[in-house]
């Protein structure tokens, strides 16, 4: 009768999983719990880190009434501390594999809304804000992907350019890299309070 049990709870977390594939990285002790107490979300909050890998928590909003929301997020909260906005409130409501699978997308979209606006902005690394400025207004990984987009455009416009007949394109390029890099140094340098 036991073994009976223990059968169809596993095929259940299984089908759970399927829905929810991250939820293969949980203890089954864990995935039981997350499941148990998936309609009182900041119950679930300890095992975001276990799905996802750098995410720690998710910021409840506050209420018109002054109280905090125990469905309702706006912010994710890396393990390092990192803060990054939501595109719009998110409704931790449903099922937790739904609702998870719903946030997944959630985070997606809100990282790709940032990492445009990133994109663009750097177009206007030697005009308006220098790329050692920038760089703090963004996530840390987003400016790294960011920056990485960027240098691939710079640097295929000074091959096009050199491939065009200006012989000094390409070291024109690497100074101005050589510049940003020297601009990170003395900001690394100094005191990094922020």
């Amino acid at each position: 009768r036991l073994e009976v049990c223990q059968k169809s709870l596993h095929e259940y977390l299984d089908i759970k999983k399927k829905i929810f594939p991250r939820f293969y990285f949980l203890s089954a002790v864990a995935l039981r719990d997350m499941l148990a107490n998936g309609t009182n979300p900041p119950k679930i909050m300890p095992y975001l880190g276990d799905c996802y890998d750098a995410l720690a928590n998710l910021r409840f909003v506050r209420l018109e009434d002054g109280e905090m929301s125990d469905k309702i997020v706006d912010t994710m909260v890396a393990k390092d501390g990192e803060e990054v906005a939501l595109h719009e409130n998110f409704s931790l409501e449903g099922e937790v594999e739904a609702y998870l699978n719903r946030l997944t997308e959630s985070m997606r979209k809100s990282l790709k809304i940032i990492l445009s606006d990133a994109v663009e902005k750097a177009v206007n690394w030697e005009i308006d804000t220098p790329r050692h400025e920038w760089l703090f207004n963004y996530p840390a990984q987003l400016c790294l992907t960011g920056a990485q987009i960027f240098w691939t455009d710079e640097t295929q416009m000074a091959l096009e350019e050199y491939e065009g007949g200006q012989e000094d394109a390409v070291k024109r390029y690497l100074q101005l890299c050589n510049n940003r890099l020297s601009s990170l140094i003395q900001l690394v340098l100094g005191e990094l309070s922020a």
